[in-house]
């Protein structure tokens, strides 16, 4: 009997030291330190804010060129293009219904250096504009087929535009694509792949929209929903799952509430003011895999303030898709570069940017 005792307090001791290693381990995880770098600093010129009077939360960085490209939130739409200094170069675009025209112009692309995607979903059109020769193609946007882009960017790759997009009055399961692959000659949608975190799986939501960054020398895409921080990759080129993160950042809240459809605008605005996170955009390196939310102030503004919000970029390595920390960042974060660096807003009175790396203090 003794010898028995003896075992099982041996045995308790054992797990109590294995349950110490791996709560140490755990905390030690959790806790590792990232660090943010400071590249680049510039405030956008006086031209460039003559013509971005309201500046809205989406800066693509042109694939071939150092340019930026920023657009509108209402006001004067078109997309207007900088240099890295923040220097005006052109604005596309103006407010009409005409050829050259746009209503809308909150999704857009880079083709090249040449060539600017813009689709203006209140005319229903694509519309391609050819800086050189400044001749505008145009291009049905299939959204009677019940297909809507909910991506803001929407990106060239291997001669094919893509987009997270959203299968209307279809449930959101796992089995359900979000991004959209459109011919890169007439725009018309000839592929889809992916698939919604599992935490949708039947679920109405007020906020589907998928949010992706593209890996096209590697042919993977990696997809989050606005509303959950669970980060999906998946083969371009087969379309096959290929991994996903499970480790949530420490100050990413999921809100049940928000989840439930918002049956009147009141409800709306009140879920909107809630302290809750929201997955704004995906950004990847060589390395690590950046997943960029913001949590709310909970007082609700029909012209919100972006810096007032406090935003949180979560790092995860790239292959093996481990939780390696998360930082609190100065401001808002607009898009990512060519190279995988943030694109920050630091200064939002004044329009100063900032380019930012984000790195495992180990490195």
């Amino acid at each position: 009997m003794l010898s028995i005792i003896n075992k099982r307090e041996h045995l308790h001791k054992n797990f109590y030291i294995l349950l110490l290693l791996l709560i140490a381990c755990s905390s030690k995880s959790e806790k590792q330190e990232v660090l943010v770098k400071v590249l680049h600093e510039f405030t956008l010129s006086d031209e460039t804010q003559e013509h971005l009077i309201r500046l809205y939360t989406q800066v693509i960085d042109n694939p071939e060129v150092d340019e930026l490209v920023f657009t509108n939130y209402g006001s004067a739409v078109g997309v207007v293009i900088t240099d890295y200094q923040g220097n005006f170069i052109e604005k596309i675009g103006e407010k009409g219904r005409g050829p050259k025209e746009l209503l809308t112009s909150r999704f857009f692309g880079a083709q090249d250096s040449n060539q600017i995607l813009v689709l203006d979903k209140a005319l229903s059109l694509f519309k391609m504009y050819n800086r050189t020769s400044e001749e505008v193609d145009l291009f049905t946007y299939p959204v009677k087929d019940g297909i809507s882009i909910t991506s803001r960017n929407m990106s060239f790759c291997n001669e094919k535009w893509y987009a997270g997009f959203q299968l209307l009055g279809t449930p959101p399961l796992p089995s359900t694509p979000t991004i959209a692959i459109f011919d890169k000659k007439n725009l018309s949608l000839i592929d889809t792949l992916g698939g919604y975190d599992p935490f949708f799986n039947g679920r109405k939501d007020i906020l589907q929209e998928t949010t992706y960054s593209l890996d096209c020398e590697n042919e993977i895409v990696y997809t989050v929903q606005g509303k959950t921080p669970k980060v999906q990759a998946f083969s371009t080129a087969s379309g096959e799952p290929l991994g996903s993160t499970e480790i949530h950042p420490p100050s990413f809240k999921v809100s049940e509430k928000f989840i439930t459809m918002a049956s009147n605008p009141q409800e709306m605005s009140r879920y909107l003011s809630e302290e809750q996170s929201i997955s704004l955009h995906l950004a990847h390196n060589d390395s690590c895999l950046y997943l960029v939310f913001r949590n709310d102030s909970g007082i609700y503004k029909r012209n919100r303030v972006l810096n007032e919000s406090s935003h949180f970029v979560g790092v995860y390595d790239k292959n093996s898709f481990d939780f390696i920390g998360e930082v609190k960042v100065s401001g808002a974060i607009l898009g990512a570069t060519k190279r995988g660096n943030l694109i920050m807003l630091k200064d939002e009175e004044n329009l100063g940017i900032q380019i930012i790396e984000i790195v495992p203090k180990s490195s």
